[in-house]
């Protein structure tokens, strides 16, 4: 793992070491409660002819919580930023979860360094809370309400079990190993301070009319309802993604899943390559 010292703090994050010379560039940013190696069989499908950085998000497999208060979006995309400037050229990005939620942001604020947008159901909670999907918001912010309140009171392993119970099913920490288990309690400051972030942000449909490279919106048949009016203000919102609905897919299945969703990643990611001048060469 690699180590990135910003003005914020450290970013911890796995690099492929590709040395292709033109190989493009591919940023892969996991969910919630998980790191970098969800997107393990992803790099090893991409092979060796992408450049994949994966980082830890904050709060995250080896990226610590920072000790302040800022507010978490901002800190996130500061620190994710200052990854995308070490990559030379236009940057791919992958996000899954709060991962497809940042992927977003990075895509709004600097839409001239990205060459194509990835995201399997964003959590992007913020355009619920204005749109006609009531339903959903109440749904998740009485979730996240419930996490920040759970967390702020030490009750980690409820709250763990409470954001599983939702994302998962019913019992799913439980039946973890312990040490994943222990894992996911220690995440959930962070996808509490992810919560916050996400309830407050608001975004207007400008931000969206920018966004002209090649997008790929996932979601699965199983979506929550949140997320389902998530990915509908999304497929109204953007100009012209590639909408595809996984069948028999749920919230996780980028990690429980990935012979359903990689293909479909490496499909897009091929195409957008080609559409960004840099030719994606494969093996023969």
């Amino acid at each position: 793992m690699n180590i990135l010292e910003t003005t914020t703090g450290p970013l911890s994050y796995f690099d492929n070491g590709c040395i292709e010379g033109d190989a493009p560039h591919l940023m892969l940013l996991h969910s919630g409660a998980a790191s970098h190696r969800q997107w393990k069989a992803l790099i090893a499908d991409l092979g060796r002819h992408w450049h994949v950085v994966a980082p830890d998000l904050i709060g995250h497999g080896e990226t610590p919580m920072p000790g302040h208060d800022n507010p978490m979006l901002e800190e996130e995309a500061g620190r994710l930023t200052a990854l995308l400037e070490r990559m030379d050229g236009p940057v791919h990005l992958v996000g899954h979860s709060y991962g497809g939620a940042l992927a977003l942001e990075l895509a709004r604020r600097q839409p001239h360094r990205i060459a194509s947008l990835a995201m399997y159901e964003p959590v992007a909670f913020g355009l619920l809370r204005d749109s006609s999907h009531r339903d959903g918001w109440h749904e998740i912010s009485t979730l996240g309400q419930r996490q920040i309140e759970l967390v702020a009171c030490g009750e980690m392993r409820a709250a763990a079990i409470a954001f599983l119970d939702y994302w998962i099913r019913p019992g799913a920490l439980l039946a973890l190993p312990d040490h994943m288990q222990a894992y996911i309690m220690g995440c959930m400051p962070a996808v509490a301070a992810e919560f916050r972030a996400l309830f407050d942000v608001g975004n207007t449909a400008a931000d969206f009319t920018m966004l002209t490279m090649p997008v790929l919106l996932l979601c699965g048949s199983e979506a929550t309802l949140a997320v389902r009016g998530v990915v509908a203000e999304l497929r109204r919102l953007l100009p012209g993604p590639r909408d595809v609905t996984l069948a028999g897919a749920a919230h996780m299945a980028p990690l429980i899943r990935p012979d359903l969703v990689n293909p479909l990643l490496i499909d897009f990611l091929d195409m957008a390559a080609r559409v960004a001048g840099r030719g994606l060469r494969r093996a023969g």
